[in-house]
């Protein structure tokens, strides 16, 4: 029997993977005081770097973050603008990976322009969409199945002849995503970390939040459902058989795919009778009472410390 054990420092891991946020800009004396001390910084390379040719309105680059190892998490910065001043400008950002010391950077550059730093995005910007995951490590992928809602388009991608992801939803909605961490760990040469992994990405937009305002997010993965599949057919399967050819079905195609070659009436029973497999090592209300201590952690959302 696979077993989780919950609690800080344990599986389930929960964290931020990425998370874009917008900062408008009202016409006025702020505004051009913004684009007047951030334009001669593009030309800093302990700033910004990146070439990608500006417009006459909007330039994007990625701002430098000195303790972040790896240039690909770097800050994505898109700055709008028009006669003199700021109209918006846009971050994206990978939180895992910056951590409070990435943060600290980021603040140290934002602060040249802002009035104060970071702290102007957690108190004025949107969180236009953010993406929150969970490691689930020690669960096998092969052991995963996920009954989705029925009106949802799902999407199965092999290397190979394995199953490796599962795309929930569409990738410009709220999109939930089940991978093969393992899998991914051993084609990067992460050896060390390559043991079994699932893990869970839920991707929200659209949320009307700003910064600050991140605590009351909801639950994202409490419409996940992760199921056992028997080997026992439902009690009112009168030919066994059939069970047994759907279930290799699943094992080839993924459970959705599956389910979508039965009849109407057939693939409306198998679903009432998977729904009651639940696994009992799936908990996200637990999973989410730990929200506030990944907030706390990266002083994502407290105004105060970035004053």
């Amino acid at each position: 029997m696979i077993k989780i054990k919950y609690g800080k420092g344990y599986s389930p891991r929960l964290f931020i993977d990425r998370i874009v946020v917008k900062l408008d800009f009202l016409p006025g004396e702020a505004a051009h005081y913004t684009h007047i001390a951030l334009f001669p910084l593009f030309d800093d390379p302990e700033c910004f770097s990146g070439a990608k040719p500006a417009n006459t309105m909007q330039i994007e680059k990625k701002i430098v973050l000195a303790s972040v190892a790896d240039s690909k998490h770097y800050a994505h910065f898109i700055y709008r603008y028009a006669d003199q001043q700021a109209q918006w400008m846009r971050l994206t950002l990978h939180p895992r990976d910056m951590g409070l010391q990435g943060f600290e950077d980021l603040h140290n550059v934002l602060g040249q322009f802002t009035v104060n730093g970071w702290g102007s995005f957690v108190t004025g910007a949107k969180v236009t969409q953010i993406e929150v995951s969970v490691d689930l490590e020690g669960i096998p992928f092969n052991n995963v199945h996920v009954l989705p809602d029925q009106a949802k388009t799902v999407t199965v991608y092999k290397s190979g002849q394995q199953i490796e992801t599962f795309y929930f939803g569409k990738s410009k909605s709220n999109q939930t995503v089940v991978y093969d961490r393992g899998a991914k760990r051993k084609k990067q040469d992460q050896i060390d970390k390559a043991g079994p992994c699932t893990r869970i990405e839920r991707k929200k937009s659209g949320l009307n939040l700003k910064v600050h305002e991140l605590g009351k997010l909801s639950n994202p993965f409490s419409h996940v459902k992760f199921i056992d599949i028997p080997a026992i057919s439902p009690p009112d399967e009168a030919k066994e058989y059939l069970w047994t050819l759907f279930t290799d079905a699943v094992a080839q195609r993924g459970l959705d795919p599956a389910l979508k070659l039965l009849p109407q009436a057939k693939r409306s029973a198998y679903r009432k009778y998977l729904a009651a497999q639940k696994k009992n090592w799936w908990m996200p209300t637990t999973i989410w009472q730990s929200w506030p201590t990944v907030l706390d952690d990266l002083k994502l959302t407290d105004p105060k410390f970035w004053t």
